[in-house]
């Protein structure tokens, strides 16, 4: 119910542009405490900031289009994803992030490999369509060619049905201090319940997405089990993962 209003919420001022506390009170039957305290998550969030008498929404942060990214630092993420691989176990169930390198996961599975795998990226719906093996489980919603996967408000839903051995996840950033990093609320939503509903969390990440910020964080490194990335990690992020309690691959 409160998630579902918050969703709303941020659409509303979204549409809008901003809204003041009394156009949301009009809005929303609840009191004006529960708005302060919806909006005080939003704007952790990064989805709103405060402006004298409301609020107003946060653009998105505008990221290159997939295909743009894709051709970017690509023998580490194939590196990364190879070593991903490894992790992966005969029937596990599988929560795959759409990302520049999680989508070379499924290339690396061995051929007999049976498992279910749970995504909204059209390059590893592809992938999985032509391994016979693999039971494909795929997320509704539109088209965003940002990301090449699809995703909307129903996408929530859907994905909340669904508990994961794993999540293979992935970040648009990693900042200094172990915050990851998306770029829109409804990426946030994704990752954030994509986190919740599985066992166990990996993050495949490369070390140039170290020390970048984004518009929103869904998790932190202490939320993740275990981040695989190449080997120009830096010493800082070494150090993070250390004091955070994550386990550190490299993938060489």
């Amino acid at each position: 119910m409160r998630e579902n209003r918050r969703k709303e919420m941020a659409a509303y001022i979204a549409r809008r542009g901003s809204a003041t506390m009394q156009e949301l009170c009009d809005a929303f039957p609840v009191s004006m405490n529960t708005i302060r305290a919806d909006l005080a998550f939003l704007e952790k969030t990064g989805t709103v900031e405060k402006v004298y008498g409301g609020v107003r929404s946060v653009l998105q942060q505008e990221i290159p289009l997939f295909a743009q990214r894709a051709k970017l630092h690509t023998d580490a993420k194939i590196a990364i994803a190879r070593q991903a691989a490894f992790l992966v176990n005969d029937r596990d169930t599988l929560f795959v992030d759409a990302g520049t390198t999680t989508m070379h996961l499924l290339d690396m599975l061995p051929q007999d490999i049976h498992a279910t795998i749970v995504t909204g990226n059209l390059a590893i719906i592809a992938q999985a369509a032509k391994k016979p093996n693999l039971e494909l489980i795929v997320l509704p919603g539109a088209l965003n060619r940002r990301t090449n996967s699809v995703a909307d408000v129903s996408t929530l839903e859907f994905l909340g049905r669904y508990h994961f051995g794993k999540a293979l996840l992935a970040a648009t950033g990693l900042s200094a201090d172990g915050k990851l990093n998306v770029s829109s609320y409804l990426d946030f939503e994704i990752k954030r319940l994509a986190v919740q509903q599985s066992e166990k969390r990996i993050l495949l990440c490369d070390s140039a997405k170290f020390g970048s910020t984004g518009l929103m964080s869904y998790a932190t490194l202490g939320d993740i089990d275990q981040l695989i990335t190449d080997a120009a990690c830096p010493e800082a992020l070494r150090a993070l993962c250390r004091s955070s309690g994550t386990l550190l691959e490299i993938a060489e």
